[in-house]
């Protein structure tokens, strides 16, 4: 399992390299990375989540799926209540990197990086949890997290929670629910599905072209501090509390798996957009990232057993 969670880093790295290959080479330019980022968000990764969850979705088990919704934006709210402790040990007085410390504590990577890892570890049969996890995720991201940094309206930050991947993922629970995905045609079943699979390694690319310029990775005391916030004491605190609410198994896996991500690459575009602190996004979650292939494994290890 160690192995598979390592490998499923790499894999993100592996991705990130080739997008910053591809700007260092000028196929990719500044002014391309956002609009091919909104194609990813708004026309790949709805397809994707849609499929994954009409295929997985156990409408038998939907009096204990709505529980996943709820986890996700209750861990959002937890490390935004967390994270407001913790700032004091920031030791900075830069009103936007405070308020980027408490961005990166509220958002973590609960999309991309748990999609590679729970595919790895277990197939794709809690992808799906994964996605109706998000649902509630999206939410709290979208109105804790993104006002955190303090640059989104009220109308604004409604508007970033209706999103194609959220309205995907409603459909999705809906046609599941119902029972009415037999009458969905197998033709558009396998075009979603193929456009879907384009998702996270184009995006990963995207991110890794974003990244690519000099002095993004700097071992300051704001930077190091942040890190062991969001991968140890972040996961120590939210974690056991997991456990005492005695959730099913499989929504427990999830739960723990993201809890235990490191921060959002898509904190350094949130970041750029609504204010904040980009640079110091983007050193966090390299830093976070590189460092979860040690944390995650002993996570895993230390929460499963195993």
């Amino acid at each position: 399992m160690t192995l598979q969670i390592i490998l499923a880093i790499a894999e993100i790295f592996g991705l990130f390299m080739i997008g910053a290959i591809a700007r260092k080479l000028g196929y990719i330019t500044d002014s391309e990375i956002t609009r091919w980022s909104c194609l990813v968000m708004d026309f790949l990764m709805p397809p994707f989540m849609f499929v994954s969850i009409v295929k997985g979705f156990n409408a038998d088990r939907l009096q204990e799926l709505w529980v996943l919704p709820a986890v996700g934006i209750g861990m959002v709210l937890f490390f935004t209540l967390a994270g407001y402790f913790l700032r004091f040990g920031l030791r900075s007085d830069d009103p936007d990197m405070r308020r980027t410390f408490l961005h990166l504590c509220a958002v973590n990577n609960s999309t991309f990086l748990p999609t590679i890892i729970l595919r790895n570890l277990w197939g794709e049969a809690l992808l799906s949890n994964l996605f109706l996890l998000y649902l509630g995720g999206a939410v709290g991201v979208w109105s804790f997290g993104v006002g955190m940094l303090g640059g989104a309206s009220f109308k604004q930050t409604l508007r970033n929670i209706l999103t194609p991947t959220l309205i995907a993922i409603f459909c999705a629970v809906a046609v599941a629910a119902t029972g009415t995905r037999e009458f969905l045609p197998g033709l558009l079943m396998n075009i979603l599905g193929r456009v879907g699979s384009i998702a996270v390694p184009l995006m990963l690319i995207l991110t890794g072209a974003s990244l690519a310029h000099r002095g993004i990775v700097r071992f300051t005391w704001q930077n190091l501090y942040i890190a062991v916030v969001r991968i140890i004491i972040l996961p120590l605190l939210t974690i056991p509390i997991l456990w005492l609410l005695h959730l099913p198994e499989d929504i427990y896996a999830v739960a723990v798996i993201v809890a235990l991500m490191p921060s959002a690459i898509s904190s350094v575009i949130m970041t750029r957009r609504f204010g904040g602190n980009s640079d110091y996004a983007a050193t966090t979650a390299l830093i976070t990232t590189t460092c979860c292939m040690i944390t995650a494994p002993l996570g895993v290890w230390l929460f499963f057993g195993r």
